[in-house]
């Protein structure tokens, strides 16, 4: 992939010089320019960016790496895939100023023991956490070991192992030449398999190296190396090392043992076995006669920060290095050792992220005392963690001094509430006594809730959130409005059924009709197409068919007369005169009397 230095990536992030380079990614320095922070950009090169299945799996396992919080992990801050022009998946994480375990011991050669057990206690703090969490790294190896400045230790490059993998089968010839690395257990290369311990493995051989100074499979290519693994153990670092003790050789072995149930269970496991070697062996373990050296070599460093320069160089010799690594550790980083020469009194170790525990015994071995001063919530150090010391790590004290800290209560977390059938008042006043924000933008209908009460909520009801965790919650609109069909000229029985079943209320009015049939629907109030809400009332006119009248019986009554009743009965009349001689009377009519006709029908009348 070309060099992305000054690109705007993903409208955010503003790509500065490159860190490191590699088969797999270039990492740059980079401003996040939303938040105004430094933090450090992995690419993937861009064959890897144009396979959709890698996108997805590489998303996947980043937001599982995103959910890590510990001191000694990298922090995850974002993930994307762009493509606009060239395709780029990328990583966006915390920004560390230091060195890769790996440039350490290259540079300065094996490390002395205290230093080697200190940073394998970080190392194996952040595993723990991510074992905790059901996160298996997959590719512990020291260019994943971060050494900053200030002497913290950070484990990164969490479920991107696992991205890159998925895609190997572990089978044949081929796959064995695919595995990347030489830090990989037995069953990750012959069975494509792994679990906690094979990240304990993978910190055995790191351990190995940093009292070595080389890999024990250093002159082996690492398909052989992982076939030999399978068929020898790794050499006791005491056979080439005379000084390291015969409780450490134990302490790799188990944690490089081919078979995995040999090894401890997780880093949890690890970390307590090489706390209870420290423990055995004395807080002032030997260091291979360079303690005074490292000491007087590192008041030499210039301690300010530094910025990657626009290319990764490599220093011309080790002395960088060195004095980069002694500083961190013995002036302020994880040291647990006395401070320099005689009456000066005592250095304080860093115990920031160790427990309470941990740092009360760390302490109680330099004759110091612990004493909590505070505890305070906090997101990104994990519960009974040290947050800070007064003295700070690197500081001196008297001897039998106190050193007060400040102690990690966890994240802080609210129960949120279940605020369903709720008002928004109502939801807004308990919300903004748990220190919870309520979004109500989403609005629906609802049958059964009122409108302008809650639904549901985002996160869901009796979720643990933190402060000031925006709610999102679902609102009712009330019912839907329902659209009315046009039943004019349907059946009246049809018309009360639906609006019935659709939750309206239909009233019918009866009507004569002389050009609707009976029983059909003659209008409707509203008319079809309208939308009225659930329960409105609609008026349907019902046919009666056309009004009809009974014929008058006139028989016997004088035209006249007979006249008269058919008009008063709505009817009209014809008279036929049948004789001018005759009594002027009716003596016929048709429609015979009682006859039901429409009114305005015509009645023939006979009159003699």
């Amino acid at each position: 992939m070309s060099d992305l230095t000054g690109v705007l990536l993903d409208r955010r992030y503003e790509i500065g010089a490159i860190i490191a380079q590699g088969g797999i990614a270039t990492v740059y320095s980079a401003v996040d320019t939303r938040l105004d922070r430094l933090v450090a950009v992995k690419v993937m090169h861009q064959h890897l960016a144009n396979d959709q299945d890698f996108v997805e799996r590489f998303i996947k396992e980043a937001r599982s790496a995103a959910s890590l919080s510990h001191p000694n992990i990298v922090a995850v801050h974002d993930q994307g895939w762009t493509q606009g022009g060239p395709p780029a998946v990328f990583l966006v994480m915390e920004f560390v100023d230091g060195l890769t375990l790996r440039e350490v011991v290259r540079d300065s050669g094996p490390l002395d023991l205290q230093t080697t057990l200190q940073i394998t206690a970080a190392i194996l703090r952040g595993l723990g956490a991510a074992h905790r969490a059901g996160i298996i790294h997959r590719d512990v190896r020291p260019e994943n070991v971060i050494i900053a400045r200030d002497g913290r230790i950070k484990v990164s490059d969490f479920g991107l192992a696992r991205a890159l993998s998925s895609g190997l089968t572990p089978t044949g010839n081929e796959s064995k030449r695919s595995v990347p690395g030489t830090y990989l257990a037995p069953e990750q290369i012959d069975r494509g398999v792994a679990d906690a311990r094979s990240d304990v493995y993978a910190v055995g051989l790191m351990m190995f190296e940093m009292l070595v100074g080389s890999h024990p499979f250093a002159n082996r290519g690492s398909l052989k190396s992982g076939m030999r693994r399978n068929q020898e153990e790794i050499p006791r670092p005491s056979s080439l090392k005379s000084q390291i003790p015969t409780l450490i050789d134990a302490l790799i072995l188990n944690a490089t043992a081919s078979d995995p149930d040999l090894r401890p269970k997780d880093a949890n496991d690890f970390l307590r076995e090489v706390q209870s070697a420290h423990a055995d062996l004395g807080p002032l373990v030997a260091s291979n006669g360079k303690r005074e050296q490292h000491q007087e070599m590192a008041k030499k460093v210039d301690r300010k920060p530094t910025r990657p320069s626009a290319k990764k160089s490599k220093p011309k010799n080790g002395l960088r290095s060195i004095l980069f690594i002694l500083a961190a550790l013995l002036l302020g980083g994880v040291g647990w050792y006395e401070a320099i020469g005689p009456g000066s009194g005592v250095s304080v170790p860093s115990i920031v992220g160790m427990s309470s525990n941990e740092a009360s015994a760390a302490l109680n071995k330099l004759g110091l005392q612990l004493a909590i001063t505070s505890k305070t919530f906090n997101e990104q150090i994990p519960m009974d963690q040290i947050i800070s010391s007064k003295p700070a790590g690197g500081d001196r004290i008297s001897e039998g001094g106190t050193v007060s800290v400040e102690v990690s209560k966890g994240p802080e977390r609210f129960i949120l509430p279940n605020l369903a059938s709720l008002s928004i008042n109502e939801a807004t006043n308990i919300l903004t006594s748990k220190h919870l924000i309520l979004n109500s933008q989403t609005q629906v209908f609802s049958d059964t809730i009122p409108a302008g009460y809650i639904i549901s909520t985002t996160p869901d009801a009796n979720t643990s959130v933190s402060r000031d965790t925006v709610i999102y919650a679902t609102v009712s609109k009330g019912p839907a409005p329902i659209i009315l069909v046009n039943y004019v000229g349907k059946p009246s029985d049809q018309a009360l059924t639906e609006l019935t079943t659709a939750g309206l209320s239909p009233v019918a009015n009866m009507a004569y009709s002389d050009t609707v049939a009976a029983g059909l629907v003659i209008s409707q109030t509203p008319p079809g197409g309208t939308a009225v809400d659930k329960g409105a009332v609609v008026t349907l006119s019902v046919s009666k068919g056309p009004q009809t009248v009974r014929v008058p019986n006139v028989i016997g009554l004088t035209s006249a007369a007979a006249g008269l009743a058919i008009e008063n009965a709505g009817l009209t009349f014809k008279a036929t005169v049948l004789s001018k001689h005759g009594t002027g009377k009716v003596i016929g009519q048709i429609p015979a009397a009682g006859t039901q006709v429409r009114t305005g029908s015509l009645v023939n009348l006979d009159v003699y």
